[in-house]
């Protein structure tokens, strides 16, 4: 053998043992002196049980990683092991290429206070002084990236939020930067319940993405803290799940399309002074399409199960105001300062022909929202008013029922509803209209058989009457018109009884409320109000409920104050039964025409038993006053005397006591003839001496 071939094999001899050698030694020999500078490497003290590297088949093995937080006591990561191996050569062509990367039984222990996390501190280590942006010509691509047996604890320090992930089991198949496919799968538990399936796959030549997540049963109670910033509760629990696909490109990051369900299960509600004020068996979302860049928000369904709500007012709000935090600390204030200073950085960095072109096509584009199908079943809203002066005012809605169709930005949308009111009360609604046009609709509302004691607690502090018994069925029909309002409104009350007023309650308003409800009955039981309202909603003086509330006070002023002829329609009577009638003082019976008025005033006082009929005579004023002949004075007293006990005869015939009619001792000041008196007749109803009611409706008519 010639000696040159014998050295070339003794020294590539040494350089393979040379390098067996370091293989077997480099872990040792590095472990300790890696440890010993770890802070000045790493800025965290880092202790590992083995180090093993093998240069030949470029294997890279760390066993017992420990690594501590920046107080170099508390524990911030561990592993049991990872284990790398790469392919050496290809380096030499700017090519990185890890055959697979295998971490075992990392725990990770996440803080965050504010916006400080406990390893931003080594993220600011590592952070270049001057970004290089220039393209990196390196690719990296690496293959059967595997972590299993995971751990991870996070902790928000200001929100007192705690959230572990355990059993995290991540496979990425492939993860490469430059050029390629990129794949990726996550599964893990949470320790309060649930778990999280993720699997993504991302192409790095168009920045193009695809996104599957599945979650079930996940326990929204670290997510407690959040929500609070926003809302002001006591307690919230539920289980949340989700099984979505989005897809986009991460470019356009506005520009996505996902579909998939959302469900929220035995959720509840508490807030500070107020039980239970949300709850719901589930709630379920179907989405169809979504996308914000276009403005496309579809949804199949929304389906909402058993959901309960108690609605409570006092003098402090209600169980819902309640909900929303009036006042806002110093350091919410700093925090949504610092976010805005984020956004404006973010939008300062991106591009503004993108974003000129972004605005230029959408800016004038109508959101195009759709949800085909809106399900409400078995409902219930408690609600209670402490409000009142009186009485606690609670009116149970149960067993609410919504079928919507077709809830669309574009189309005619249709929805009815269903509920009971109180105790037996029924609550019927229909309504198309198009939710893009609030000038447009037509509602059909229909309530029957509801319970008016049940609304006594309004009726005492509003007009200082309870209501002890009747039934009310009610029909309404509103459209809208090219903003256009025609609102045909009819009540129908059932045996309505109004008590007397309440002297120790002082009234919001003061009307005869009883006396109007009398006189309204007819002979049957019923009192019926039809109450039209019209107007153009865009007049800023027009208000529906005001417009409403002023047809029904005048309805009730204008009963109030004319009493006769309301009674005389309620009770079909005859028309002249209250006209003035003339009589002969020596007359000793009665014609046709005076029986046929004295007949109807007993019909209409055997119709309204508590009618009172008071009867004021009218005399010649040259007979009967001072200048006149004291005889013939006294003699016509005698005579009209004699003709009240011929009419208390006739009246008596048909029940009608004294009780029920009674003559003045005040004699009126209309003409009669010589020989003749003319007789005036009037009402008293019950709730007539409600001196301040009657004085508001007799100005509310001079208005």
């Amino acid at each position: 053998m010639k000696k040159w071939l014998k050295v070339l094999l003794i020294v590539l001899a040494s350089i393979v043992l040379l390098l067996a050698v370091l293989s077997v030694c480099i872990g040792p020999i590095a472990k300790p002196i890696l440890e010993k500078h770890s802070k000045e490497l790493c800025h965290r003290v880092v202790t590992m049980d083995k180090l093993r590297v093998n240069l030949f088949t470029g294997t890279v093995g760390i066993y017992g990683f420990k690594a501590l937080e920046e107080d170099d006591e508390t524990r911030f990561m561990s592993f049991n092991s990872l284990k790398a191996n790469i392919n050496v050569f290809p380096l030499l062509a700017k090519k990185v290429k890890m055959r697979y990367i295998k971490l075992d039984g990392p725990v990770i222990n996440i803080t965050q206070d504010g916006y400080v996390f406990n390893f931003s501190d080594i993220i600011e280590f590592y952070r270049p002084e001057h970004r290089d942006t220039t393209p990196s010509k390196w690719l990296v691509d690496l293959r059967r990236i595997a972590l299993t047996n995971g751990n991870i604890c996070y902790a928000d320090l200001q929100l007192n939020s705690n959230l572990c992930m355990k059993d995290i089991n991540v496979e990425v198949p492939r993860l490469c930067f430059g050029r390629g496919n990129s794949d990726a799968a996550l599964q893990l538990l949470f320790e309060d319940g649930g778990k999280l399936d993720v699997k993504m796959g991302y192409g790095m030549d168009k920045s193009d993405f695809t996104l599957y997540m599945k979650m079930e049963d996940f326990n929204v109670d670290p997510v407690e803290p959040y929500v609070r910033q926003w809302l002001n509760f006591k307690d919230m629990s539920g289980r949340f799940s989700a099984d979505l696909s989005v897809s986009g490109n991460l470019k356009h990051i506005l520009n996505l399309d996902a579909k998939g369900n959302l469900c929220l299960q035995d959720f509840n509600m508490d807030v500070e002074h107020f039980k239970h004020v949300v709850t719901l068996d589930r709630l379920n979302v179907e989405m169809e399409d979504f996308n914000p860049e276009k403005k496309i928000f579809h949804v199949e369904t929304i389906e909402l199960d058993a959901l309960r709500m108690n609605f409570e007012i006092d003098k402090n709000g209600s169980s819902f105001s309640s909900l929303f935090p009036s006042d806002t600390s110093s350091q919410k204030e700093s925090d949504v300062k610092s976010k805005k200073q984020k956004k404006e950085k973010k939008k300062k960095k991106s591009s503004q022909k993108e974003t000129m072109a972004i605005e230029s096509s959408n800016a004038n584009v109508a959101p195009d929202i759709r949800l085909n199908h809106l399900v409400l079943n078995d409902c219930e809203v408690n609600f209670t008013d402490r409000t009142l002066k009186d009485e606690v005012m609670t009116l149970p809605v149960s067993n609410i029922m919504v079928d919507a169709h077709n809830l669309s930005s574009k189309t005619l949308s249709k929805a009815s509803m269903y509920a009971h009111f109180g105790k037996t009360g029924e609550f019927h609604c229909k309504w198309e209209g198009f939710l893009s046009s609030k000038g447009n609709q037509a509602i059909d509302i229909e309530i029957k058989d509801l319970q008016m004691q049940e609304l006594s607690p309004y009726s005492l502090h509003y007009f200082a009457y309870p209501i002890s018994k009747g039934v009310l069925v009610y029909k309404g029909r509103t459209t809208l018109q090219n903003q256009e309002l025609d609102s045909k409104n009819h009540f129908d009350f059932y045996n309505l009884v109004v008590d007397k007023k309440r002297k120790d309650i002082e009234p919001e308003y003061k009307l005869p409320l009883q006396a109007a409800a009398y006189v309204l009955t007819d002979m049957s039981g019923r009192a019926k109000m039809d109450l039209p309202v019209k107007g153009n909603i865009k007049n800023p003086k027009f208000s529906f409920r005001k417009i409403i509330v002023k047809a029904f006070f005048n309805t009730i002023l204008r009963v109030a104050a004319s009493p006769v002829d309301m009674i005389i329609q309620a009770c079909r009577a005859n028309a002249d039964a209250f006209k003035d009638l003339t009589l002969d003082l020596d007359q000793r019976s009665f014609n046709s025409r005076q029986y046929d008025q004295f007949n109807a005033i007993c019909e209409v006082v055997k119709d309204k038993p508590e009618l009172t009929i008071t009867v004021s005579p009218s005399f010649n004023l040259a007979n009967y006053y001072k200048e006149g002949d004291p005889k013939q004075n006294e003699k016509t007293m005698k005579e009209y005397e004699h003709l009240q006990e011929l009419i208390y005869e006739h009246f008596a015939q048909y029940g009608v006591t004294k009780d029920h009619l009674q003559f003045t001792n005040n004699v009126g000041k209309k003409f009669a003839p010589k020989g003749k008196v003319v007789l005036s007749f009037d009402v008293v109803t019950p709730g007539m001496d409600d001196v301040e009611g009657m004085e508001a409706a007799e100005k509310s008519l001079e208005e």
